[in-house]
């Protein structure tokens, strides 16, 4: 099903990378405790879903992103940022330090719909960029579908390198 799909790689040199943040007011950042993985899924499926171009994929996609965040969660190189609103979670940015999908952005910046369009995406992926950094990593990259919301309006942010037509590990 995920032949049709053009992927693009996002990457980002964050030894040169200018990551400036403005938190948009209402929301607090921080990183996802023990007990939220569920809640973590929720809003990476909702995300998702929120994307016409993912639609046709919603049964990989979610595979996918179940099967990468029980593996992935509270270990070691990893970290769950995410948005809250009041105590709900509304936006989530899975990063690692390494993974065998070739990325450093687990679930990619994933908003609830009714809080994209606030600066939630930037400021997660800014974040995640600045964790990741801090971790070690010298070159962040993402894999996303072309034309994709995620590739034309958040990795694009913070003058991140594009290459489209590239084969994704993470999609077999």
């Amino acid at each position: 099903m995920t032949t049709d799909v053009i992927w693009v790689r996002h990457s980002w040199d964050l030894n040169i990378a200018n990551v400036t943040l403005e938190i948009p007011a209402g929301y607090i950042f921080n990183s996802a405790s023990l007990d939220e993985e569920p809640d973590i899924v929720n809003v990476v499926m909702l995300a998702y879903g929120s994307d016409p171009i993912w639609q046709p994929l919603m049964i990989d996609i979610q595979n996918r992103m179940i099967e990468r965040i029980r593996t992935t969660f509270a270990t070691d190189g990893s970290d769950y940022l995410v948005a809250r609103s009041g105590a709900e979670i509304v936006a989530v940015s899975g990063i690692a330090k390494e993974h065998w999908t070739d990325q450093n952005l687990l679930t990619g910046i994933c908003v609830l719909p009714e809080h994209q369009r606030k600066g939630l995406g930037r400021y997660l992926l800014g974040l995640s960029l600045l964790r990741l950094k801090e971790m070690g990593v010298q070159k962040a990259q993402v894999y996303t579908e072309s034309g994709s919301l995620a590739d034309r309006k958040i990795y694009p942010i913070f003058g991140s390198h594009r290459e489209e037509g590239l084969p994704y590990p993470g999609a077999g």
